[in-house]
């Protein structure tokens, strides 16, 4: 099994793989994620950040997850570095026997984007911003891409199995429904997906932002990038009801910048039934959203169902409702 990296041989990590030539000033620890071990390392002149996948995500959930995701996260880095690198960390290194990654830091004033959100701030700019930046990487793969996004096993350790055939055993009553969705997914391979395009890997600064964490990225339908974004920014709107017009804008914003972008995923009544399994699984899958109430989680669960069954046509009906 490999060997997890620690706090206390993070430098050593570096040191040995002649990413540094010194011993850095500090390591510490960057909390928050569940699927791996991440690190930020500082020096007199460099923000790195270190991180390994772990086999096991920390949910209360048994979820499972094969180590060599890194592989594929250090090949994304490289593609969306060649066709966005203004929007992704520059990858400096990937140990594949120990499944190390080491990218660039973002400046430090920069903050997750979800925590920007949930914290009473919109800015439509980072829809615009995405939406684009979306649109570029689907338009911009159909024909050429690497042989590790092939394999779809990941898509559904991480995506998959964990949230659509989790909520078809436990909803019965949608399993139909919500297999077809899944179903769609797997049958149209078509272009690079990030996998977990969401604001929670996002991090943004006063006029510009980067994505992250490319672990589940793979050849696969871009519908599910879409409804991705678009899910989180629902649930937030249920979540902060003050700041639902706002976040409306800055969906909408991200859809017609897709779109313009030359985003592939433009069916807009399949983006919202996507939108709605995905909302569903966030109530019901291996994944729930911990800032819901069990209210909000009520009424997550309930849009969900109806953007499942066709119950909207565009995306603006979903947040008037």
């Amino acid at each position: 099994m490999t060997a997890p990296l620690t706090l206390d041989d993070v430098a050593a990590h570096l040191l040995a793989r002649g990413v540094l030539a010194a011993p850095p000033d500090s390591v510490s620890v960057l909390a928050g994620g569940v699927s791996g071990a991440t690190y930020l390392v500082t020096g007199p002149s460099e923000r790195l950040v270190v991180k390994q996948p772990l086999p096991f995500l920390s949910v209360a959930d048994e979820w499972p997850a094969r180590m060599e995701r890194a592989a594929v996260e250090a090949a994304a880095l490289s593609l969306v570095g060649t066709l966005t690198p203004e929007v992704a960390p520059r990858l400096l290194d990937f140990d594949p026997e120990r499944f190390v990654l080491v990218m660039a830091a973002a400046p430090a004033s920069w903050v997750e984007w979800r925590t920007q959100l949930l914290g009473g701030t919109v800015v439509s700019w980072a829809g615009t911003t995405l939406g684009s930046t979306l649109g570029r990487w689907h338009s911009a793969t159909v024909s050429d891409l690497p042989e590790v996004f092939t394999s779809l096993d990941g898509f559904l350790e991480l995506r998959g199995d964990p949230y659509h055939r989790t909520v078809a055993a436990r909803r019965t009553d949608l399993a139909p429904l919500v297999s077809a969705c899944l179903d769609e997914l797997l049958a149209a391979p078509t272009c690079f997906v990030h996998g977990d395009f969401s604001p929670k890997n996002v991090l943004i600064g006063p006029d510009s932002l980067w994505a992250l964490d490319f672990e589940v990225a793979h050849r696969g339908n871009p519908v599910f990038d879409v409804a991705f974004m678009l899910h989180h920014l629902t649930m937030k709107a249920i979540h902060l009801p003050a700041l639902a017009s706002p976040l409306e804008d800055c969906a909408l914003a991200f859809w017609r910048a897709y779109g313009d972008a030359g985003g592939l995923a433009l069916d807009e009544p399949a983006v919202l039934r996507h939108t709605g399994a995905l909302l569903l699984a966030r109530v019901h899958g291996k994944s729930p959203t911990a800032y819901l109430t069990p209210a909000e989680a009520e009424q997550v669960s309930l849009l969900g169902e109806r953007a499942l069954r066709g119950g909207f046509g565009t995306l603006a009906e979903l947040f008037a409702r």
